[in-house]
């Protein structure tokens, strides 16, 4: 029913004395009651406003229960729904400034901004957006559901990732546990997390952390394959294949160690028949766990309609010259494995590059540990055989005999069951 202003304003006013009576006399039961009434005639009469004045006025009266600041405020959130945009935003403002700084609204104070967040965002606004979220620390929130305070992170990285600000998503990343998202009940969200943190890796070039990032969506994927269905912003892809693909070839690019081996070993191991759907990227997994030398030319892989070069993804063409890189380093290590020495004219005429990059190359392998061997420019050799120091070769013995004590136990143990055999 439609009530004139006059009439509105007066019963207004005797609802507000009833009320302070009521909340001076301690009766909560009967504040309750009169607060919900001031809210439903305001509502009622669409005075929105007017609404909006009065809810922070209650909050800020001397002695106001809290039950009635949570009940004014659940009421207004029922009632946004209902609002166009401008109204929704003022009162979006009200709720906000009765909320602020109390723990008993910490819940309805996040939800208000991330409604407030999504407008900026709509809007593009995205500066603003980033202003607001960041103030909001919901990872302290004890009461909000998990799946909710999640959301609001995995939201709060969204944003920051349209904002560029790459910094401060990886500190927002932080607030998640990776212990706290292995729960087959928040499986997508789970997709999501790891989905910016690739965007995140691939931003900075860190192969290695990138890898990992793909292994853990694949291995929801693994375990139920609808999660393909998870929708994930940035035009990222959530297929199988694709994040299989891209797992492999992450691995590959990163920097050469004993866990790079392993994780390809278990690539091949485990997603042996999947693998076969990509058979060009198991064909460079088995070169690179293989000791033969492999073709420095990225084209002759037949890779190049992979993701990872994909035009659209930045810093492509870095990844391109990566994993060039990583092709002659795993020839360079081939050729330690079966030369004391050797001449760089010989290694270059073998992998197909310049004498001058081999020499750049070996170079970084050494500076990174991968290589230990020294160049003789002079006559143009590379020695593999260096000096060993005291500590070396120390450890170098105790290891053969360390071989050759296992192997003496297990004759041992072998003539001994045969004995039990047959005497």
């Amino acid at each position: 029913m439609i009530i004139e202003e006059n009439e509105f304003d007066k019963q207004i006013e005797d609802l507000l004395n009833k009320e302070k009576t009521a909340r001076l006399a301690n009766n909560l039961v009967e504040t309750l009651k009169i607060t919900k009434q001031i809210a439903k005639l305001c509502f009622d009469t669409k005075q929105y406003s007017k609404f909006n004045e009065l809810i922070v006025q209650l909050s800020k009266k001397r002695g106001q229960p809290k039950k009635a600041q949570i009940e004014l405020v659940q009421m207004a959130m029922i009632e946004l729904k209902t609002l166009p945009i401008n109204q929704k935003l003022e009162m979006i403002d009200a709720i906000m400034k009765v909320c602020e700084k109390k723990i008993y609204l910490e819940v309805e104070y996040a939800r208000c901004v991330l409604m407030l967040t999504q407008y900026k965002e709509d809007d593009n606004q995205i500066a603003d957006a980033a202003k607001i979220l960041q103030e909001v620390q919901v990872e302290t929130y004890g009461s909000m559901d998990k799946r909710e305070k999640l959301e609001f992170i995995l939201y709060q990285m969204k944003i920051m990732i349209k904002k560029l600000d790459y910094v401060r998503l990886f500190i927002i990343s932080k607030k998640i546990e990776p212990k706290n998202i292995e729960d087959d009940n928040i499986a997508d969200l789970k997709i999501i997390y790891y989905s910016f943190l690739v965007i995140y890796y691939r931003h900075e070039n860190n192969y290695k952390e990138t890898a990992h990032a793909y292994s853990k969506i694949l291995e929801s994927l693994h375990k139920n394959k609808q999660l393909e269905a998870t929708k994930v912003d940035f035009n990222f892809r959530i297929d199988y294949n694709t994040i299989l693909e891209n797992y492999s070839m992450y691995t590959i690019l990163s920097q050469y160690s004993e866990e790079k081996e392993k994780q390809l070993k278990s690539i091949v191991s485990t997603y042996k028949y999947s693998l076969e759907a990509l058979p060009n990227i198991q064909q460079l997994i088995q070169a690179f766990l293989g000791t033969e030398l492999i073709s420095t030319l990225p084209q002759s892989h037949n890779i190049q309609a992979a993701e990872i070069f994909d035009e659209n993804i930045e810093n492509n063409k870095q990844r391109y010259i990566d994993f060039r890189r990583q092709l002659i380093h795993h020839n360079l290590r081939i050729f330690q494995i079966y030369y004391d020495s050797v001449y760089l004219n010989r290694i270059t005429e073998q992998i197909g590059i310049s004498t001058q990059e081999l020499e750049e190359e070996i170079c970084l392998m050494m500076d990174q540990k991968l290589l230990n061997c020294k160049i003789d420019r002079i006559l143009g050799i590379v020695d593999y055989q260096l000096k060993k120091n005291e500590n070396d070769v120390l450890q170098e013995w105790g290891d053969n005999v360390n071989k050759v004590l296992n192997l003496i136990d297990l004759t041992s143990n072998l003539i001994k069951r045969e004995e039990e055999l047959f005497l």
